[in-house]
C-alpha cells in the first residue's frame, strides 16, 4: 500500500508549482505518511538537509514538516520534485 500512495506523491511532483498543485502533493505526501504507519513500519524521525546557499526554506526539515513546506514554498516544491519525480 505504502508503494501505491508514493507513486501518488511521485505524479502530484510532476505537476508544474501552483498553489493548487502543491496542496495536493502535500496531501498525498500525508497519505503516503499515514499508509506507512498503518503498515506497521517503525517510525524514525529523518531529517531532510539541503546544503544549498541562501534557500527560502530551512536547511534542515523534519520528515513530519515536509507537508507544510510543500504548501507554502514553491522553491522546496521544486527541489522535492527534482529530487522525487526525477524532472
Amino acid at each position: 500500500m505504502p508503494k501505491q500512495e508514493f507513486e501518488k506523491v511521485k505524479e502530484a511532483l510532476r505537476k508544474p508549482a501552483t498553489p493548487e498543485a502543491m496542496r495536493e502533493a502535500a496531501q498525498r505526501f500525508r497519505e503516503y505518511e499515514e499508509a506507512k504507519k498503518a503498515k506497521g513500519r517503525p517510525t524514525s524521525k529523518p531529517t531532510l538537509v539541503s546544503r544549498g546557499f541562501k534557500k527560502t526554506y530551512p536547511h534542515a526539515i523534519e520528515l513530519k514538516d515536509i507537508p507544510r513546506e510543500l504548501e507554502r514554498n514553491p522553491e522546496f516544491y521544486e527541489l522535492l520534485s527534482r529530487i522525487i519525480a526525477k524532472k
